[in-house]
């Protein structure tokens, strides 16, 4: 635990110094995100913040005493992802080559890193689920659809960023709270990366807008990290954390993206087409700004994530558990669903308190 307190900020450090020396070689070569069309910023933007995170995560931890042999297949689905990524900023591969190679990461997470999601817990009303022979298609499905989840988030200066970090500081708490140092120091490597990265990302510190994107090269490796740590703490390690815990923490963007998509399908348009339908795009249509709009949908994700380690350590039944969260779920999708009426009620509710106030 020791080595963290000197290896996080080398891994910090050098997230800022990465990001700082690529930005010019970035510009040169086209890996840029041009504004236009849906896209608020202003200037041509380096996509260069999944790249030095990468690099920075993957040095920090080399240099860690822990054994990494079972993390390779980590680091290679992270790569091959970063890869894919930086090929889809610069040349717009297709959707169905990059569903396919996001599927092919998925795949080296299962078979060679070994990691599956087996059961779901205590289920209310139907006790304990195992998932036997659908293991392997509902891992999949998990890890495809946490890359995209985290994906589709990013689209507001620090949002995705400051997401990804709230989750992988609960998940460090629930690896503590398990009393496991060893499947600590990954996580707080990877959070010490999206840190730095967040010190160029981050509205309103200094600037206008944001200098430096992650681009898709980022948002896939973080969404893949992310499934995983979780899967690793629950279902490696078999440290007692239930599926329950981890589904709060993970919850924000899977819930967005799934209440999007279903949205989308009902009004028979593809699910995957981009839209400003998101959480963060009504709390902006009803007058918040970039940064007030931050802390509000991660102050969100982070509580969410607080109920579900809270409930676990003060010995909540899991199927108690997953009640409320189902209820914010219904929640979420309401206010997708009414999103314009949900923006003018916000928009009014706060005029009008701010009215009293005068």
């Amino acid at each position: 635990m020791n080595q963290l307190f000197i290896l996080a900020p080398v891994t910090l450090a050098l997230t800022l110094y990465l990001i700082h020396r690529l930005r010019l070689p970035a510009e040169k070569i086209g890996l840029v995100d041009i504004p236009g069309g849906r896209k608020d910023h202003e200037n041509h933007t380096p996509l260069v913040g999944g790249v030095a995170m990468f690099v920075a995560f993957s040095a920090g931890s080399l240099l860690l005493s822990t054994e990494l042999n079972p993390y390779r297949p980590l680091f290679a689905g992270m790569g091959l992802l970063l890869i894919v990524g930086v090929l889809d900023d610069l040349h717009d591969l297709g959707a169905y080559e990059k569903f396919g190679l996001q599927l092919f990461a998925a795949l080296v997470l299962v078979f060679w890193g070994r990691l599956q999601v087996t059961q779901l817990g205590q289920l209310p009303g139907v006790g304990l689920v195992s998932l036997g022979w659908l293991s392997i298609p509902f891992t999949l499905l998990c890890v495809v659809g946490l890359i995209n989840a985290v994906n589709m988030l990013d689209g507001m200066d620090g949002l995705a960023g400051s997401v990804v970090l709230s989750m992988l500081f609960w998940l460090c708490v629930a690896s503590l709270g398990a009393h496991h140092l060893a499947a600590t120091a990954l996580p707080v490597l990877m959070g010490s990366a999206v840190l730095g990265f967040l010190a160029f990302n981050f509205p309103g510190l200094g600037r206008r807008c944001a200098s430096v994107f992650m681009g898709d090269s980022g948002s896939t490796m973080l969404g893949y990290a992310l499934a995983w740590f979780a899967m690793d703490l629950t279902f490696r390690q078999r440290l007692g954390v239930p599926p329950v815990t981890i589904a709060w923490i993970l919850a924000l963007p899977i819930f967005d993206a799934v209440c999007l998509m279903a949205r989308r399908l009902m009004k028979g348009q593809n699910p995957m087409a981009a839209d400003r339908e998101h959480l963060h795009h009504i709390f902006q249509r009803a007058g918040f700004s970039a940064r007030a709009t931050v802390f509000i949908v991660t102050g969100a994700g982070f509580a969410m994530g607080g109920v579900g380690v809270g409930g676990w350590w003060l010995g909540v039944p899991q199927t108690l558990m997953w009640y409320p969260l189902l209820g914010v779920l219904m929640f979420h999708c309401l206010l997708v669903r009414y999103a314009w009426r949900a923006a003018r009620l916000m928009r009014r509710d706060g005029n009008r308190r701010i009215h009293e106030r005068g």
